[in-house]
């Protein structure tokens, strides 16, 4: 019984730790694109990465938005209607694009739309 045992745990302690396929951010939304006049759901939503759950925030890029500089921003069109809210601190479970997005087919006069990458939302937590 005892060699049963130590054997058991011996091969379990030799399992490499569980990797998700997703990242792990969090951040404040801080505004939101316009450029829907039909359909304001289809707007992205910009999020500052302020909240760094890995070694290192690589996800975003730099904004300034509203006079203020930030540096991991992102855009999304993920959020719950419950989270679209400016100010509203999140944690988020995602994929990011490879590279900067630029929002086409506006049907506004005047859209307001950046170049930043895209947050594909898998599951979002209120901080």
């Amino acid at each position: 019984m005892a060699i049963l045992y130590l054997l058991t745990v011996t091969v379990s302690c030799k399992k490499l730790p569980y990797v998700p396929d997703y990242d792990h951010a969090g951040g404040i939304v801080i505004g939101k694109e316009t450029c829907s006049s039909t359909d304001p759901d289809n707007d992205h939503w910009l999020i500052d990465l302020n909240v760094n759950y890995t070694a290192i925030n690589n996800f975003g890029d730099t904004l300034t938005y509203n006079g203020i500089f930030y540096e991991h921003v992102v855009k999304t069109k993920g959020l719950l209607a419950a989270f679209k809210t400016v100010g509203k601190k999140l944690a988020f479970d995602c994929h990011f694009s490879a590279g900067k997005i630029i929002t086409t087919g506006c049907t506004v006069a005047l859209p307001v739309n950046y170049a930043l990458k895209e947050m594909q939302v898998i599951t979002t937590f209120e901080r």
